[in-house]
Formats: C-alpha cells, structure tokens, sequence
C-alpha cells in the first residue's frame, strides 16, 4: 500500500472514529438554547450590535424550527451536531453567523448542552416513576389483606399481604426518585461562559446566561466546568439504581405468573406465546426490563473508566460520554414504561396465593411469639421448642395445631396448657401490627402515608 492510500485510509479512519453527529444529533435543540441565550448575552454586553444580534437570533430560529419539525439534516462534513448547526447557520445567514463563536468554544456548549438535555430526561423519568408509584400504592390499597407467602431464600418464611408487598417495591423505588433528584441538583451550575477551559477576556455576564438557561449559577470554575463529568455519573448512578430494582420486581413477576406459581395473571398485551408450546404466555415485558438493567448498570462502568484516567481539562474521550446516557435514559423510559403496564394489569389471584401460604408450618413463629407471650418462655428458647415441635408434627403427619397433651409434654412440660392454640393465615397477619408490619390496619395506613411522600416528591421535583 503507497503512502496516499494510507493517508487517505487514515483520513478515513479518523473521521469515523470521531464522528460522533449520528448519535448527538439529541441535543441540537439544547445547542440552539445555548446560542439564543448567548447571543442575548453578548448584545446586552455591548459585545455585537443590533442588527448582528437580530440577523444571527433570526438565523437560530429558522435552525429551531428545522430541528423541532425534524427537517433538520446535519451537513455530511460536520463531525458532531455543534459544528453541523454552525455550518447551517453560516449558509442561512453568511458570514454574521461567526460572531456566535465569540466568548466561548464547543467546550463550554457541549457540556452546557448536555446538562439541558440530562435535566429534561430526569424530570420526564421522575414524571413515569410517580406513576409507576402510585400505581404500586393502589395496588396494596385493593389487597391490604390479600394474604400471601413472604419468602426467604425462595422458602415459604412467613404469612404477608400482597399490598404489604407492593409497598416494599413503592419504598424501593421512591429512594430511587430521591437519588434522581439529586443528580438533578448536581445540574444547577452553568459552564457556558468558560470557553475553551480559561475563561474569556470579553466582559460577558455568565450570570444573565445561567438564569435565562434555567441554572441556578455560573459554574465557579472555568477548568473544572469543562472537564468535570461528575453529573453525568450521578445520573447513571441513579439510573442504575432504579434499573436494578426493576429488575428485581421483573424478577418477582417472572415468578409470580409461572404456572405452578400463578399468584398473577398478566394480560395478552404483556406476554407472548410460543410457536412450539401454545399453552404457554411468556412473561416477555418483565423479562425485558430485567434484560435492560444490564444495559444501563453496563454503562455507569463505561463512563467511570473513560474519566477515570483523564486529568483536567478536556480531551477527545470525552465525546465517550454521551451514548452511555443517551441510552440509560432510553432504557429507563422503556423500562418504566412497561412496569407501569405490568402494575396496573397484573390481576392478582388470592386463592392460589392462600394456597401458597398454607403450605408447611408458616405460623410457626406466631407459635414462637405466643410462648414468649403466654408462658413466659424466653423467645430463644421458645424458638428452639418450635423447631421440635415442627419436626414432631412432621413425624405424625399433623399442623402445629393439631398436636396432642402427651406429645407435647414429651418435648417439654410446660407445653401442658389446656388450650394449645391453632393460627390461621389472617389471624397471623392481623397480629403483624408494628409499624411497617403487614398487618391489613398497617398497609393502609402506610399508604396513605406514602401518599403524602409521594407528595412531597412531587413539590421538591416542582421547585
């Protein structure tokens, strides 16, 4: 190969590998904010005069109808979407549009520009999650008192209630509003204004800029601006986070709809069928979410190897940003999406999950509890006694209930009491009392509770 084919080969190369327009061709419409506000900026500043200012706010409108239509094309030249939406700009309005350049650099509007885009996903994500919430709060509404197995290790443990649980996924899920929150606060501070990484000698107002973008404040430091991705990790962070716990209630509904399980019936629009066995509904939508969770835990890695060997300031890795949060933020969406279908549709089915519950010795340690209570029994000992008992009544094909005086004197004498209690799945569950408990009393009142919880999300989010 000559030395020409292989500049031209490396040419190639090079463009390709630092194209990045076809995927952040998502924030042209945060670019054209930036510029529309920084235009305002430099003419309040005395920096360009009127008519410069009106030529080139009139150009950017043009561009932010293009975009909002979808007729916007990026030029095949440009190599991410700021330079694209310059180089139309330029053929829409000639050489005025240079002056948008002045007083900053695609450094400082990449970045601000993402942090835009970052604050809309959040607050639309935030918006889904509430629903899903509220979805999972009227569910443990409608069966406070469904009765179901809690499982430990997957082994039938203790009676609960199906709104019990619903509740425990709510209380999950609301940390993971709390923790987008805070990745939305960690976007109060704007870069635009820190130019290429030192600042700039023009006198702008970074403040006016900051305001009209909606941020709080300039950002304090021209160097950290640029090169500081600490947001976009709080974010996947975050995302993270709630990725994983969707994936553990997808879990729980994969389970639940299994055949020999049935404690939920999932509507056709969920499932699928097979092609080989048309008996079966594949709980598809549930799956997916729990497929998706890698995707999204995949790319928090991604990001904090790529920054974590970069010293300050800008370098090309950082183009690497963008994809990892362009696609958790798809995935959550989709994933919210179907979890919020799955909640409002699962039809819930009390007699198989009674049936669940009445497996095994599940009142066990309501047993337990009532020798600690009635014979004065110290509950370590009390359990102990249990165990023997189980494995009494296991040897002679009975419940717990049904265990005769001798056998029970045979394994302790203070066992001889008149009246040997027997207790029923609800009356196990109503006696769960303590706050937090899945007493049917306490579910209500715990959402009602998570309501105004709830409540305060939304006024926090609001603010």
């Amino acid at each position: 190969m000559n030395n020409a084919v292989q500049f031209k080969a490396a040419a190639s190369a090079m463009a390709a590998i630092g194209a990045t327009a076809h995927f952040d061709w998502r924030l042209a419409g945060y670019d054209l904010q930036c510029s529309q506000a920084h235009v305002e900026m430099l003419y309040r500043q005395n920096i360009i005069c009127q008519a410069d200012a009106s030529q080139l706010q009139s150009g950017l409108e043009q561009l932010s109808q293009q975009v909002r239509v979808g007729e916007f094309v990026a030029p095949p030249d440009a190599e991410d979407i700021h330079t694209a939406l310059e180089l139309q700009l330029e053929a829409l309005i000639g050489p005025v549009a240079g002056w948008l350049g002045t007083a900053r650099a695609r450094n400082d509007l990449a970045v601000t520009a993402l942090k835009l885009w970052l604050r809309d996903q959040i607050d639309t994500l935030l918006g889904k999650l509430k629903v899903l919430l509220e979805a999972f709060r009227q569910q443990a509404l409608r069966h406070a008192a469904t009765v179901m197995p809690g499982y430990s290790h997957l082994q039938v443990a203790q009676p609960i209630t199906f709104g019990h649980l619903n509740l425990a996924y709510a209380e999950t899920l609301l940390r993971d509003g709390e923790r987008l929150l805070f990745a939305r606060a960690a976007l109060c501070e704007c870069p635009l204004g820190s130019a290429a990484l030192a600042g700039t000698s023009f006198s702008i107002d970074r403040t006016y800029t900051a305001q009209r973008l909606g941020f709080e404040r300039p950002s304090a430091n021209s160097i950290d601006s640029i090169g500081e991705r600490g947001f976009a990790l709080d974010f996947l962070g975050a995302a993270s986070s709630l990725a994983l716990n969707l994936s553990r209630f997808a879990a729980e509904v994969v389970f639940w709809s299994t055949q020999s399980v049935g404690f939920i019936v999932l509507p056709k629009e969920l499932v699928s069928g097979s092609a080989a066995m048309p008996h079966k509904r594949n709980p598809d939508a549930a799956e997916l979410i729990r497929a998706k969770s890698g995707r999204v835990l995949g790319n928090l890695q991604a990001l904090q190897v790529v920054v974590k060997g970069l010293p300050l300031t800008y370098f090309r890795d950082l183009q690497e940003d963008k994809e990892p949060l362009f696609d958790s933020a798809d995935s959550l969406h989709l994933s919210l999406d179907a979890a919020i279908s799955i909640v409002n549709l699962m039809q819930p089915q009390p007699e198989a999950m009674a049936r669940a519950a009445s497996i095994g010795f599940i009142t066990s340690s309501d047993l337990a509890d009532w020798l600690v209570i009635n014979l004065n029994i110290p509950f370590r000992e009390a359990h102990h006694l249990v165990a023997r008992l189980v494995q009494c009544a296991q040897n002679n094909n009975l419940e717990l209930g049904e265990l005769p005086l001798e056998l029970r004197v045979a394994i302790d004498p203070r066992l001889a009491v008149k009246h040997w209690p027997s207790f029923s799945l609800e009356q196990s569950v109503k006696a769960r009392r303590s706050y937090g408990g899945t007493a049917p009393e306490r579910v209500r009142q715990a959402a009602e509770e998570f309501a105004l919880r709830l409540s305060k999300l939304n006024e926090i989010n609001n603010n």
